[in-house]
């Protein structure tokens, strides 16, 4: 029975990493999303990317990059779940990168106000933060 309730703890990191990698997942859609909400702004305008200074490709680089940070977090913690410690290193890689992407500007994009542009998206830093204390959690807690 006490051996129940430590792999209910075990089970902790793996799970938050798995919410975590879920919600960036969710954001890399809209991320996806904002780039056709961009062109749609930037047509009833008449204007095109080059008018604005920003590039398309930097868009798409920020959504791959935030796909690949909530597939690192679900990987990983499917790994964790499988009670690879391996698992738990890559929920921590991707919670880093997720939370470096978000700080590193890409520039930012005027239409009518500036709007800055970091090289991954983010649900407010939550799901960066989920995938981090999940990757720890996983490598902390002992069997």
């Amino acid at each position: 029975m006490n051996k129940m309730v430590v792999k209910g703890k075990l089970l902790v990191g793996p799970i938050l990493a798995l919410v975590g990698g879920g919600i960036m997942l969710m954001s890399g859609y809209f991320v996806f999303s904002s780039i056709a909400l961009n062109e749609a702004s930037l047509a009833d305008g008449g204007l095109s990317w080059a008018d604005v200074g920003f590039s398309r490709e930097l868009m798409y680089l920020r959504f791959i990059l935030t796909l690949l940070w909530g597939v690192l977090g679900i990987i990983g913690g499917i790994l964790a779940l499988m009670g690879k410690k391996f698992g738990s290193i890559l929920a921590l890689i991707g919670g880093i990168l997720g939370i470096v992407g978000m700080i590193v500007p890409l520039g930012t994009i005027t239409i009518v106000i500036s709007v800055p542009v970091s090289l991954s998206g983010s649900f407010l830093f939550v799901d960066a933060a989920l995938m981090l204390i999940g990757g720890i959690l996983g490598l902390a807690l002992k069997e």
